[in-house]
């Protein structure tokens, strides 16, 4: 070592260290290929898990279950509504039109079937008058001569007969049942339009009293009414008041419009006269 001038050991320090710095990059570069990934990747990772890539998706009606059951129910005890008119078949043909319908028969109220083979319950004031005849309009724009079989003596119930099967009908609840505050379906035939209407809202009381007017005797008082918080359509009265099952629990008969309410007859006040049609028309 001694002999070595200085310029050569100037040169030997600078080859060292450039063989140590190449040395120290090679190992770097060999412990970082080999080591974890950052903790900065793996977040990113994480984060990108946990955000999902947007997802184009077709524009679509969304109905809640509740709400598609609400609309089931409507749509199925729509098919059991009927327009009452005052009126006869005999001048009307398969091709009559609901022009000349409208010209021929009077609007009186609707009603609904309660049985398969053609009884229909209505509210006695609809067919109060015993002079005339009447008839009905089913949901599919068919008209049916309609017999009155019974006018209840103590309440707004009529029943009447349509002859023929199979017709579309409202299986009967138990308005004993009824609570305050649960939903109500209230259905009708604007038989001016025909077409059915409908008024969804809750009840709001029981056991309430109303005065309705009767075109054949005069005002009078209903009793143990239901109430519900939607007016009454046009062209209701007569029509069913329908639960959540879809069952007929009352039967609409007025409304006070400005108010925002409508009144309905327990279905159990017409049982007794629905089983009276029944062993009648057995008999």
């Amino acid at each position: 070592m001694e002999s070595l001038t200085k310029t050569q050991i100037v040169l030997l320090v600078l080859l060292v260290s450039f063989v140590t710095s190449l040395a120290t990059g090679i190992v770097t570069v060999t412990l970082v290929n080999q080591a974890p990934q950052p903790i900065t990747h793996t977040i990113s990772k994480v984060v990108e898990k946990m955000v999902p890539k947007e997802v184009l998706v077709k524009e679509k009606t969304v109905i809640f279950s509740s709400e598609e059951n609400l609309v089931k129910i409507i749509k199925e005890a729509s098919l059991a509504v009927v327009g009452v008119m005052v009126g006869t078949t005999k001048d009307l043909t398969a091709t009559t039109t609901n022009e000349e319908i409208r010209k021929k028969l009077t609007p009186s109220g609707s009603g609904f079937f309660v049985s398969k083979d053609g009884i229909v319950l209505t509210n006695k004031h609809i067919v109060g008058d015993e002079t005339l005849e009447y008839v009905v309009i089913t949901s599919d724009g068919k008209t049916y001569p309609a017999a009155v079989i019974s006018r209840s003596s103590s309440q707004d119930v009529a029943v009447l007969k349509v002859e023929g099967n199979n017709f579309n009908f409202i299986p009967l609840g138990n308005s004993k049942n009824i609570n305050v505050g649960q939903t109500a379906i209230a259905l009708g035939s604007d038989s001016g339009e025909f077409q059915n209407t409908v008024s969804v809202g809750v009840v709001s009381g029981l056991n309430k009293t109303a005065a309705a007017l009767n075109s054949f005797s005069g005002l009078e008082d209903l009793v143990a009414l239901i109430q519900i918080d939607a007016a009454a359509n046009p062209g209701n009265s007569g029509g069913p008041l329908v639960d959540l099952s879809g069952r007929a629990i009352g039967i609409n008969t007025v409304g006070a419009p400005r108010e925002n309410i409508g009144f309905a007859l327990p279905i159990n006040l017409a049982q007794k006269d629905i089983a009276d049609a029944f062993k009648q028309i057995k008999n």
